[in-house]
């Protein structure tokens, strides 16, 4: 793999940069910058000096003509009044042989040229100089003639060639020192210095322990640079190695991880893998990298790539897309795909999760064939005829639906036992498969439920009663079976299955009550659905919520992974409500809480138990019990315009409870609600920070779309599958099954009804988080629990003996 500092030298995007190695050296740069300063300045000092000094030259000739004609006056008259020729001309050519004089000249005190001795040429800059010549005695004082000299700077301006010429030579000389010994003074204070900081930066290009600091030198200027490039060298080296652990954690992270995961580009091209993805696919890495990601899908999933295609494309989030991942060596698997929102470039690649799903998938579809077949007969269930009616209705067709009982099973299953009882009602449902109904299901008991075309209704019942009219041979003597059968014509309007099978239920109950062998239409009466009590109990409920009639029972929850079952941990408690009458007694919640869904009244018994839920949260805060967790029951009535929502907002808003130490328990039936408000409620109450629990899982409408899709945090196993799961083998898988899903969900399993040791024994080799039950806890008044689990006990409990569920207790609201 790149490592982080090739990563960002090579990150694309940025321009490429040059080394440095074609530029000029700086110590040459300067000099070139310096050497024609010092040349122009020198130049002009000299050029200067040079001009003074001849100036001052050509001032000296002159004065040394003027005073060798001076020195020549004083004796040249004497010869000149002696009339000496010889004496004269020597005069003139003594001062003739003087370099710079060009011509002598002697004229008589007349004026008249007498001798002129003059060199060949013309002069350069003449200049004439005149000196009267006096003649002069004690006697005698008279001009005897004048004298003239001409001179010229010829010899001047050979002597300026020379000393230009030696003056360039020294200029020359003083700027090649003074550049040698800048070039010098650069190299050793500056050039020197920077090169082994530069030497000591390179150390950051490797991997070394430590960051060697750059030591001083005698230059200032460059101290203080160095200073910063060592402070600026640790930085760096401490993020270098940031980023190499970052790097090896994250290679760790997605080469090690046991989870499937590719690093793909925007193109969509693999730049690395999990060792865990190798190692599923088959695929070898050197293989793997460079391939596009849709090789590793199977083309059954197009829509699913290009949308992926898409996102990366886009740097957009995919989530929940559940595909087929090909797989050399083994058989292809299920997998969910999950891809994050670029946050930068996506060049340099983004994660790609897949989620093996495969297991999961698996145990669904079993737990779906097993929730949607009767496992005796092998015919559907209610749960399959709810979803086939249903689906029926949602077409709004209208279709036959019979409803058929076998009269006095009860008697001829005792007669007969268990065994040969089960093989009678397979028989049964086999001679009706073969009445040749639209649809057949086994409902419960002895109760079977067909469906047919509307004109076919009357048709069926009479194929179903010629074919029960021969008896079925069970233990070696003939059975003669008769039948209760009722049927309707389900209408566009009719709201849902619960309510046909109702109809049909109270029908088959009033045909049994008048001696049962025989058909009959039904007749929707709602005086028939509702039954004729249900005021008496309406008002017994409003009493009961005027004059406070009602009381909260705790039933205590346990871990489930305590070694010692004798004395397991207290994690919190079920809040149960009963109703206790004057004059009545202890009234259980069967025989109120069903008339209070109907009426309504359910909401205002719930917020009743939700209120006095927050009391008792409130007092254990006060106790300093903050682990403690109480769940409460809701009916699917509270979720219905959000009144549980808005009653949990007050709650907080009005109590300082903890949200998480509430637990809002709600049952299977509340999914038969497909409505948007159920997911919004489930998730907003999930947001205020209240727990959310399914209850009874597994007796109701067990969908599991449900359980991936809305927020459930506990799955409470229902007692029916905890009563047989020590004598039955299949009750036993079937509970193991559902403690993996739930707890492959990530969902805390409680399993309710414990009341043997066997059982939890069981269970908690299964793994699940928590028991209730009678084995340990009965529910039982606040008071008593109080005193029982006071905050400064030990919250342990020991094992009760084993007992039976008092009638009447199963469907608590609280």
């Amino acid at each position: 793999m790149i490592n982080d500092g090739q990563k960002l030298a090579k990150a694309p995007g940025t321009a490429p940069e040059s080394d440095g190695e074609h530029a000029s050296p700086l110590r040459w740069r300067i000099l070139r910058i310096l050497a024609p300063l010092v040349f122009t300045i020198c130049a002009i000092s000299g050029a200067v000096s040079y001009y003074l000094y001849a100036i001052e030259a050509v001032e000296h000739m002159h004065d040394d003509h003027q005073e060798m004609m001076d020195i020549v006056a004083l004796s040249m008259p004497d010869a000149i009044w002696n009339f000496d020729d010889e004496r004269i001309h020597a005069y003139l050519e003594t001062l003739s042989h003087h370099a710079s004089v060009h011509a002598v000249r002697y004229f008589n005190h007349e004026g008249e040229l007498v001798e002129e001795i003059a060199k060949s040429g013309t002069a350069l800059d003449p200049v004439t100089h005149s000196k009267p010549l006096v003649y002069q005695n004690s006697l005698v004082k008279q001009a005897v003639g004048r004298l003239e000299l001409e001179s010229t700077n010829a010899p001047l301006l050979t002597a300026r060639y020379q000393g230009g010429a030696v003056l360039f030579g020294i200029a020359l000389t003083i700027i090649l020192s003074i550049l040698l010994m800048l070039s010098w003074q650069l190299k050793r204070y500056v050039m020197d210095p920077l090169s082994k900081a530069v030497r000591r930066m390179r150390q950051l290009e490797g991997q070394h322990a430590t960051f060697q600091r750059i030591p001083p030198v005698h230059s200032r200027e460059i101290n203080k640079v160095i200073v910063e490039l060592n402070k600026l060298g640790g930085r760096i080296f401490n993020m270098m190695e940031a980023l190499r652990d970052n790097e090896e954690r994250y290679q760790h992270f997605y080469r090690d991880t046991p989870a499937l995961l590719l690093v793909i580009d925007d193109k969509g091209t693999v730049q690395d893998a999990s060792e865990q993805m190798l190692e599923v696919t088959g695929w070898a890495r050197e293989h793997l990298v460079g391939m596009p990601f849709h090789a590793l899908i199977s083309s059954q999933n197009g829509k699913h790539i290009h949308r992926i295609s898409t996102a990366l494309r886009l740097g957009n989030a995919c989530n929940d897309l559940v595909m087929t991942l090909n797989c050399q060596h083994q058989e292809d698997r299920q997998v969910q795909v999950v891809i994050p929102a670029a946050n930068g470039s996506q060049a340099r690649g983004t994660m790609m999760l897949l989620t093996d799903i495969t297991e999961l998938t698996r145990t669904q579809q079993r737990l779906l064939e097993h929730e949607l077949i009767d496992p005796l007969t092998q015919l559907p269930n209610r749960l399959s005829l709810n979803q086939h009616v249903q689906q029926l209705i949602a077409r709004d067709a209208v279709f036959g639906l019979l409803l058929v009982n076998i009269d006095r099973f009860h008697s001829i299953n005792h007669h007969l036992g268990p065994m040969d009882g089960d093989l009678l009602l397979k028989e049964v449902g086999a001679r009706l498969k073969e009445c040749d109904p639209d649809w057949i299901g086994r409902t419960g008991g002895d109760e079977f439920v067909m469906t047919c075309d509307i004109n076919d209704l009357r048709p069926l019942v009479h194929r179903i009663q010629i074919a029960f009219s021969h008896p079925l041979l069970k233990a070696g003597e003939p059975i003669h079976l008769s039948l209760s059968m009722a049927g309707l014509q389900a209408q566009a309007d009719d709201e849902s299955p619960s309510r046909l099978m109702r109809l049909l239920e109270l029908t088959v109950v009033d045909i049994k009550h008048k001696g049962g062998n025989q058909y009959r239409t039904c007749v929707r009466d709602s005086a028939l659905e509702d039954g004729e009590p249900l005021f008496l109990k309406e008002r017994m409920i409003r009493e009961a919520l005027t004059m406070g009639w009602f009381r909260l029972y705790l039933q205590p929850i346990f871990r489930a992974a305590n070694a010692d079952l004798e004395a397991p941990e207290l994690l919190g408690a079920e809040a149960l409500i009963r109703l206790e009458h004057p004059d009545l007694g202890l009234v259980p919640p069967d025989e109120f809480i069903a008339a209070a869904e109907k009426t309504g009244q359910i909401v205002e018994i719930g917020n009743w138990v939700l209120e006095e839920a927050a009391v008792i949260l409130c007092e254990w805060r006060r106790l300093g019990i903050e682990e403690r967790y109480l769940s409460v029951n809701a009916s699917v009535i509270q979720f219905r315009d959000q009144g549980i929502l808005h009653q949990l907002e007050s709650l907080l808003e009005r109590y300082p409870i903890h949200p998480s130490q509430l637990v809002v328990e709600v049952t299977e039936n509340l999914m038969l609600d497909s409505k948007d408000s159920l997911r919004y409620q489930l998730q907003a109450i999930r947001r205020l920070g209240v727990n959310l629990s399914l209850d009874d899982f597994g007796t109701g409408f067990s969908c599991l779309s449900y359980l991936h899709d809305l927020p459930f945090g506990i799955l409470k196993v229902d007692r029916s599958f905890v009563m047989n799961v020590e004598t039955s083998r299949r009750d036993r898988e079937l509970a193991r099954v559902i403690v993996a899903m739930g707890q492959s969900l990530g969902m805390q399993v409680v399993v309710e009804g414990v009341e043997e040791r066997g059982q939890a024994e069981i269970f908690q080799a299964m793994g699940v988080h928590a028991f209730q039950g009678y084995l340990f806890g009965r529910p039982m008044p606040q008071q008593a629990f109080e005193t029982r689990f006071h905050a400064n006990a030990d919250a342990r409990v020991s094992l009760l003996k084993p007992v039976r569920r008092a009638p009447g207790t199963g469907n608590d609201l609280g």
